[in-house]
């Protein structure tokens, strides 16, 4: 069903890269063996699975690499607007005279703003409740309070 991908854990998966065992260590040296990545000895589920068959070394030795999960087909990226300093100013100023709220307008005065700076009644709502807590520049305040 559609609504259970949401809640889908997705366990990450790892690919083990060059061994970083130092087999030098007991004389004071650091020295690898050079084996590029891990390639497991046995079948999975043995012991055997968790020794690389190129150096004999445990899997802890070598690096550990979380590998992305693929993109599923059909994927859409959120789309996201973007807006100009104008309209961002405007939006503010509309907003700071209705008190951050869309309803305080009347519907025509909000659809005549929302033509003017080319945004949905949507989109304006979104960004007014996003955006309620920032504050008005003093110099817009001062020119809000005299008109």
């Amino acid at each position: 069903m559609p609504g259970e991908e949401k809640n889908m854990i997705t366990i990450p998966t790892y690919m083990f890269m060059e061994c970083l065992k130092n087999h030098a260590i007991a004389i004071g040296r650091s020295a690898t063996d050079g084996c590029g990545e891990f390639m497991a000895g046995g079948e999975e589920g043995t012991l055997e699975a968790f020794n690389c068959a190129a150096c004999v070394c445990h899997q802890n030795f070598h690096r550990k690499v979380e590998v992305p999960p693929p993109v599923r087909e059909g994927a859409k990226k959120r789309f996201r607007t973007k807006f100009t300093k104008d309209q961002k100013e405007k939006m503010r100023l509309f907003a700071h005279k209705n008190g951050w709220k869309i309803y305080n307008a009347g519907d025509a005065e909000v659809r005549s703003f929302c033509e003017e700076i080319g945004v949905s009644r949507k989109v304006l709502k979104v960004w007014m409740h996003n955006h309620k807590a920032d504050k008005l520049p003093a110099a817009a305040d001062a020119a809000t309070a005299t008109a």
